[in-house]
């Protein structure tokens, strides 16, 4: 062999690939902080320019709050003069619509105007409109993201979604606060130009069977996927044994509802409920639907052995908020259907945030949801979805014995 024009491989030994390793690591952290620095400056342009549209004075100061997975969201300080004031600013996901925003602003507006003093108001810019759009790049194109400003809420923020360990008198406030806004709202009627996106849940329910087969059958190499995988005969169980019928959701009462209903999303002040935020999944769909999630979200353990399971007494405080805040108002509490159905829609809860993951794991948000992190919110929920079955009696009991 003539190797005069030809490159020879060699082994590279072990202590050269640490080396560089090390190196890597280096440049890895020099990479993140870079793009961490420039991620800041695009936001802070981003919402210099949002306030140029309103008459709210100079940006002071600007901290992201953290906890959303699909929208993020700030604290801004502003100061006009020497006033100073504080504001709540919400950049809706690349997938949100001004359909959708409009839904939850004039939502939003008329629970206020009929008594819902919980909500932060909506600021509105010179234009009149409830909403920004800027421009900015996504995968080398050009898109509109829409921004909003809100009145910052009074309160402190105590718990998260995952941080959920409330007080009993908490939980009855949190299913207080809930049927306030349902009663303030129930007949609130959107524009035309005003709907979500996402179809109602008697709709979108009985499509998840064959949206988690299509998922689970991608080519894909993950822990989070083949776990999800390999779970899925026992989601499509759940779904065939917990569907409604038809003549079911004619008959459940709908209402708008909040849609991300958990303690991360109320301010407090000790143990008084004084602000609801976050109201992007707001859409009008069955009341039932909204409680039974609520309760998913407030009264579900995430600690290491009991994970995944309803705090029964818990569940017990919150429904009798909720329930004892409707009697003698126009808005109803729990009535018998939904006493019926009750068991079953914890359970569709549970099913719709295994949906809620695969479609942020899969499709909107995969690059920033790693599958440790995947794999444990999956396991939680399936969990849940046992738990139910196990304590239908239970369950069954607890909401029959509300007044």
């Amino acid at each position: 062999m003539d190797t005069t024009n030809m490159k020879r491989i060699g082994e590279i030994k072990q202590t050269q690939f640490e080396k560089f390793r090390e190196s890597l690591v280096k440049i890895k952290k020099k990479v993140d902080l870079l793009y961490n620095y420039v991620e800041s400056q695009v936001l802070h342009n981003q919402i210099v320019e949002l306030f140029k549209n309103y008459n709210l004075g100079e940006v002071e100061e600007i901290f992201e709050v953290f906890g959303g997975y699909t929208n993020r969201s700030f604290g801004v300080i502003c100061r006009q003069g020497d006033v100073r004031t504080e504001h709540f600013v919400r950049k809706y996901k690349v997938e949100a619509t001004p359909a959708d925003v409009l839904m939850e602003h004039s939502l939003i507006n008329y629970a206020v105007a009929h008594g819902f003093q919980e909500a932060a108001d909506i600021v509105l810019a010179q234009d009149g409109r409830s909403y920004v759009e800027i421009k900015e790049l996504k995968n080398e194109k050009e898109v509109s993201r829409i921004f909003t400003v809100y009145r910052y809420l009074l309160g402190r923020d105590k718990y998260s979604w995952i941080d959920n360990k409330c007080t009993p008198k908490e939980y009855k406030n949190l299913g207080a606060l809930l049927a306030r806004f349902h009663l303030s709202a129930h007949d609130f009627k959107p524009s035309d130009q005003a709907h979500k996106t996402e179809p109602k849940v008697e709709v979108l329910l009985p499509s998840l069977a064959k949206t988690f087969s299509e998922r689970a059958a991608q080519p894909i190499q993950s822990q989070f996927h083949a776990y999800f995988a390999f779970n899925l005969p026992r989601l499509l169980e759940h779904i065939e044994k917990n569907a409604l019928t038809d003549d079911e959701y004619a008959q459940l009462p709908t209402c708008p509802i909040h849609g991300d209903y958990h303690a991360g999303n109320v301010k407090f002040d000790g143990e008084e409920t004084v602000g609801l935020f976050d109201f992007d999944w707001s859409k009008i769909d069955v009341r039932l639907f909204d409680v039974s999630l609520g309760m998913v979200y407030c009264c579900g353990s995430w600690d290491m052995v009991t994970d995944g399971q309803l705090r029964l007494d818990d569940c017990r405080s919150f429904l009798d908020g909720y329930n004892s805040t409707l009697k003698g108002t126009v808005f109803s509490p729990l009535k018998e259907i939904e006493k019926n159905t009750f068991v079953k829609m914890l359970a569709n809860a549970h099913i719709y945030l295994v949906y809620w993951l695969t479609e942020l794991w899969y499709y909107l948000d995969p690059d920033n949801i790693n599958d440790y992190e995947a794999v444990s919110y999956l396991t939680h929920f399936l969990r849940g979805l046992g738990g139910v079955e196990e304590n239908a009696s239970a369950l069954n009991w607890l909401a029959r014995s509300q007044a």
